[in-house]
């Protein structure tokens, strides 16, 4: 049954990620997984439940994972790479469903909303304490509660809109990829080395 369920949901996530959640019908996703609508019914009530287990279990599974790799992992740089290559990798594996996952969770009721946003936090809060400890290893400085959040925000902008443009043949593999993200964030993280350029006063005025 878990099996059959993580299948409809791969399938259902490949066709979601194509025509998004509105242009998505039960008809639709019945042909796309070789299940007759009424036999969907058995796993779940309707496509907003749906929506729900593909957030649920992708953002479950990859916060799984980076609890328990971090558990094997040593300083901060370690970590920082664990949370960057636990990411990536998800997403590698799972690209459609991550697309689904960013749609957002507008579509479900507000219990279920709560759910996600509940894990998603917590993941959230284990990634700013990665780049917390980072920056103050790099830096020798305690960074604020907002500069935190807002380092934390950028590198999953750089990670999260892979989807957008990457492709292993244009871009190199996927370890080139999570070696980049990793020196690109790591080396921009203080700023201390950063010269900006004189019309950088300009636009503050």
């Amino acid at each position: 049954m878990k099996a059959k369920l993580e299948e409809i949901l791969h399938q259902s996530s490949r066709l979601m990620a194509k025509k998004a959640y509105h242009g998505t019908s039960m008809r639709d996703l019945a042909c796309q997984t070789g299940h007759s609508v009424s036999g969907l019914y058995n796993y779940f009530k309707n496509k907003e439940e749906l929506l729900y287990l593909i957030n649920y279990n992708g953002f479950s599974a990859i916060t799984d994972t980076l609890n328990r790799t971090l558990e094997t992992m040593h300083g901060p740089q370690e970590r920082l790479y664990a949370l960057i290559y636990n990411h990536i990798h998800y997403f590698m594996a799972h690209r459609d469903e991550m697309k689904v996952m960013m749609m957002g969770t507008q579509e479900m009721a507000l219990e279920k909303s709560r759910v996600i946003r509940e894990i998603k936090d917590k993941y959230t809060q284990t990634s700013q304490e990665i780049v917390r400890e980072i920056y103050q290893a790099e830096t020798g400085a305690a960074p604020d509660k907002k500069e935190i959040s807002r380092k934390t925000f950028l590198l999953f902008g750089m990670m999260n809109w892979i989807f957008g443009w990457y492709s292993p043949k244009e871009h190199g593999d996927t370890e080139a990829l999570i070696n980049d993200v990793y020196t690109t964030f790591l080396h921009g993280l203080s700023g201390e080395k950063t010269s900006f350029p004189a019309c950088a006063g300009l636009f503050k005025k």
